[in-house]
């Protein structure tokens, strides 16, 4: 890639299978990076196998935890400070069901005798509050600009439906509400609002040996390098409100006509029947 169009990207949950597969593919790219996640350890592993193929200078690692609302906006003006700019936002952040139980594919959890009220609010901080915080942090950098990038890593329709997925599925479908909300509000600001998920089960830690013994069976998450990499240049410039699944991805087309093909419109617009809105209330065309 042109340096001069190299990028700054905050990414949450980096070193995490997704986050890692991501972090990998975008800083291949030349981008610049800070890389977000609670687990150090895991975090200093990631940046120091960066930091070998491609320099100090391009990433920024940043420990900290999600629940922490106050740390978030923090964390998204140290990269912009560090950086100079602040292109990308990429909330990519999560916490599984084998929190709750190891084995949850196989022994399903009943909602509303197993889950607590504060296994909900855990769940609702780093799927939905957290990205929050970090977009209303990081959106102002990209005005400043007149161009940005925010991708947030939800999941499947079926994932927020079925009932053994409580809180999870519940949860990720505000992040994807939100998305569609805030794709809205931005359009024509030169900044994008898209949905990427993998499209299904994926080899990472939040996916047990209890419950997926089968490991070949699962998704790599080397799925979500292309449209990661898509949605940070310029080609993708004007795509947004779309939700991008990844294992849909064709490398053998355009990216962009990739893009199109693997999804649809945020938020499964058109599943049901639209609310009557009186003529004299804002929004009453778009209802």
């Amino acid at each position: 890639m042109n340096p001069s169009f190299a990028k700054a990207v905050l990414l949450t949950g980096a070193a995490g299978g997704l986050g890692a597969a991501m972090a990998e593919a975008l800083a291949g790219d030349g981008h610049r990076l800070a890389l977000v996640d609670r687990d150090e350890e895991r975090l200093q592993a990631l940046t120091d196998r960066l930091w070998q193929q491609y320099g100090e200078g391009v990433l920024l690692p940043l420990a900290l935890d999600l629940a922490d609302e106050e740390a978030c906006a923090e964390a998204a003006a140290r990269a912009a400070e560090h950086f100079g700019r602040l292109d990308m936002l990429v909330n990519n952040a999560g916490i599984g069901m084998s929190t709750l139980r190891p084995d949850y594919h196989l022994r399903p959890l009943a909602a509303l005798s197993e889950v607590s009220v504060e296994d909900w609010q855990r769940f609702v901080a780093v799927h939905a509050t957290a990205p929050f915080a970090f977009m209303r942090a990081a959106a102002p950098f990209m005005q400043e600009r007149g161009w940005g990038r925010i991708v947030n890593v939800t999941t499947s329709l079926s994932t927020m439906l079925r009932p053994q997925f409580f809180p999870y599925g519940a949860s990720k479908a505000a992040l994807e509400a939100m998305s569609s909300q805030f794709a809205g509000e931005l359009e024509g600001t030169g900044i994008t609002v898209n949905v990427l998920t993998p499209g299904g089960p994926t080899d990472t830690p939040m996916v047990t040996e209890e419950s997926a013994p089968d490991r070949g069976a699962l998704l790599s998450p080397a799925v979500m390098a292309p449209p990661i990499r898509f949605l940070a240049s310029e080609i993708s410039d004007g795509f947004t409100g779309r939700r991008i699944v990844a294992a849909l991805w064709d490398k053998r087309i355009a990216p962009a006509d990739s893009a199109m093909n693997a999804g649809g419109p945020i938020g499964w617009p058109g599943t049901g029947p639209a609310a009557i809105w009186p003529d004299s209330l804002p929004g009453a065309e778009r209802a």
